[in-house]
């Protein structure tokens, strides 16, 4: 269950959720449809053959989630998978997600996506890096986090910006920051997901989106990790007020001063790696 996909070409069955990548049609021996769906992730990819009747085309869509089980055929020509099911998924389950899941395609630069799950291997606390997963892993998130551009005007104007520069300010804080190993993690996540209301105010197509127009995306962070930071405020409930911290001092007109030094940090390494 849920092996990586580097692992799953190894074995002879195996089952999880994953992210699709391609799907082409093809024609066997008695001219009937079936579908080569390629799954991607960070690091590898695999691809299954999918029977018309198996096959939900109707709400498969790029980059999208599937879950799906599969078995390895060996034939003359070569050994092959083919999907015993396979079926959309709004959302990855939560206990699974985890950023090696996506897909390097969707970036502009795979090099970016390694960058990214390196930083989040980081993370030495658990529930911090289950929050990150959970978080980045969201359908209306994970692709415009990975395409968009971190703005229109000014700092890393293009597409992919915003994942270049989300990872280079957590990398900043992992290699530069002050503090204990704690402070550390909470800082590296802060950093990560500072500019994550970016991912619905701005678009891959260099233009605000309709609620760009209208909202600034310092307001939308809290919103997008709702969820996530629920869970996190059951189990560490001072780490969960720490990055509301880190995310709401010093934004806006009623602005507050920040409280704490790692969210000091995080805001210099924003306008460092900005100027890079």
């Amino acid at each position: 269950l849920q092996p990586t996909l580097a692992v799953a070409n190894t074995l002879s069955r195996f089952k999880g959720f994953y992210c699709m990548a391609g799907m082409v049609v093809r024609f066997n021996h008695c001219g009937e449809p079936y579908w080569i769906i390629t799954l991607m992730d960070a690091f590898s990819h695999i691809m299954v053959n999918v029977a018309q009747k198996e096959c939900d085309l109707g709400r498969m869509s790029p980059y999208g989630f599937v879950h799906l089980e599969a078995s390895r055929i060996k034939s003359p020509e070569g050994d092959y998978y083919v999907a015993d099911y396979i079926y959309t998924v709004d959302e990855i389950p939560e206990k699974y997600r985890n950023v090696s899941l996506v897909p390097k395609a969707a970036a502009e630069d795979a090099q970016d996506v390694l960058r990214l799950v390196q930083i989040v291997d980081k993370i030495a606390y658990p529930e911090l890096k289950h929050f990150v997963n959970s978080t980045l892993m969201q359908r209306r998130i994970m692709l415009p986090f990975l395409r968009n551009p971190a703005s229109l005007n000014h700092h890393h104007n293009f597409v992919g910006g915003l994942l270049r520069h989300s990872v280079g300010v957590a990398e900043l804080f992992a290699e530069k920051g002050q503090g204990r190993k704690e402070e550390k993690a909470l800082g590296i996540v802060g950093a990560l997901l500072h500019d994550l209301g970016k991912t619905q105010t701005l678009a891959a197509s260099m233009m605000y989106t309709a609620t760009g127009t209208l909202v600034n995306h310092d307001f939308l962070t809290l919103e997008l990790c709702a969820a996530p930071l629920e869970i996190l405020s059951k189990k560490n409930p001072r780490y969960a007020d720490i990055l509301r911290h880190i995310w709401t001092c010093n934004k806006g007109r009623y602005a507050y001063i920040s409280k704490l030094d790692i969210a000091t940090q995080v805001q210099y390494f924003d306008r460092h790696d900005a100027t890079r």
